[in-house]
């Protein structure tokens, strides 16, 4: 009830301002002092998005979701669909909002792909510190490197301690679609700053945070401008 409630309110929002929103659960801050407690649920968070990311309570590994499907992404490696009532420890997600093509060039690292979304949003006028972006890329890349963990050993572990131990993922060649968000470079310890992915298979085979990659032959869009976060 309360998910399909939050879903009408953003809905009724869209349609009063013709914006979309980012709505965002945990400040970043906390998580990487070691608090992996639920700050909302799943169904909560990314009922009727259109992508999100996060970490799930207690870092029972990485969350990624499209189009309101939820996936965390444990030791394994293999990507476990999320029920709506699972809590998670951080959450950022998008809804609404008019998307925007944009052209990656193919051979594109992490820091091309910022630069790709940093010329287009120059070129219409946008600085990036004033904004935040959601970004879809769907397609084939190379060089892949993914990421997630197991959860902390001790009490109070911090996520940079528990990232020590981090379990990683490598693909010569890989297919499938990476979610995120390009915060504003400065941040106050509530978002993450920068350019942040998550990524899920074609197959849903394999997912996790992503480190490094390269862009083949590739979709990108992103929502710029109506999107504004929103914390709890």
């Amino acid at each position: 009830m309360r998910d399909a409630i939050l879903e009408r309110v953003r809905n009724t929002f869209h349609l009063k301002h013709g914006r979309g929103i980012v709505e965002q659960s945990g400040e970043a801050g906390a998580l990487f002092n070691g608090d992996f407690s639920s700050n909302t649920t799943a169904g909560a968070e990314f009922a009727g998005s259109r992508l999100g990311l996060g970490v799930m309570d207690g870092l029972n590994g990485e969350v990624v979701s499209v189009r309101g499907t939820t996936w965390r992404i444990p030791e394994s490696g293999v990507p476990v669909e999320v029920s709506p009532s699972e809590g998670i420890a951080f959450g950022i997600a998008a809804h609404g909002g008019r998307k925007h093509q944009i052209v990656i060039p193919t051979g594109s690292d992490m820091t091309g792909i910022l630069h790709a979304i940093d010329l287009y949003l120059a070129g219409n006028h946008v600085d990036h510190e004033d904004v935040v972006c959601a970004v879809e890329i769907v397609g084939v890349f190379n060089n892949v490197l993914l990421r997630t963990e197991a959860a902390p050993t001790f009490p109070e572990e911090t996520l940079t301690q528990v990232l020590e131990h981090e379990i990683r993922f490598e693909f010569g060649e890989w297919r499938g679609t990476l979610v995120g968000f390009r915060f504003p470079d400065a941040s106050d310890g509530q978002t993450i700053p920068g350019l942040h992915f998550h990524a899920i298979s074609a197959d849903q085979d394999s997912g996790g945070h992503v480190h490094e990659v390269v862009t083949n032959d590739v979709v990108a869009t992103i929502w710029v401008d109506e999107l504004h976060p929103v914390h709890d």
